[in-house]
């Protein structure tokens, strides 16, 4: 017995390529939408760790005495993150600006407090720490209130493309007359 072809018309085989090319599109989408995934985490990521190299170096420069001769230009402070020894994005640390000073007052002073004494109005020509006569606590003291901007810049268009701006906030007791405008 002969079989003939001639009745058949080949719908499975378009059936098949059709379902086929469907399940090719849905793979496509998956693993598509898994590296855009993976992108926004890295781009992410990078941001975090730009921010952290922007307030690393905020940090390094209020640890020390900024107040006393502000820096007149932006510093560039290398920052390395993972401890490896090498930079791994420079921060751009503008001059700290002080944004505003307040007189302390000698009764907001505390004699038992060694940061207070110093601040203390004497009556002779070096500061005793001692209150006498006419300023009994109701002036000015000869320290000041001061308010800080430092804001840092990290920019790294080479490797990660990652640029954070952190500005931070800082009160600082200083001796009178402060340097702020």
């Amino acid at each position: 017995m002969e079989r003939t072809r001639h009745g058949q018309s080949g719908v499975t085989l378009i059936v098949t390529l059709i379902f086929l090319a469907m399940f090719m599109l849905m793979a496509l989408t998956i693993v598509n939408s898994g590296l855009v995934n993976v992108k926004v985490a890295a781009n992410q990521q990078h941001t975090v760790e730009a921010r952290d190299a922007a307030q690393q170096a905020v940090e390094k420069v209020i640890s020390q005495d900024f107040t006393s001769a502000p820096a007149s230009a932006a510093v560039a402070l290398p920052v390395d993150l993972n401890a490896d020894g090498k930079a791994d994005y420079t921060a751009q640390v503008a001059a700290p600006a002080c944004t505003s000073a307040l007189p302390i007052k000698n009764t907001q002073l505390d004699l038992n407090d060694a940061n207070d004494v110093s601040c203390f109005v004497g009556s002779g020509s070096q500061n005793t720490g001692i209150l006498t006569g006419s300023t009994s606590g109701a002036g000015s003291s000869l320290c000041e209130s001061t308010q800080w901007d430092v804001a840092s810049t990290v920019t790294d268009a080479a490797v990660t493309n990652a640029a954070v701006t952190v500005h931070q906030g800082i009160g600082v007791r200083v001796p009178a007359p402060a340097v702020c405008p």
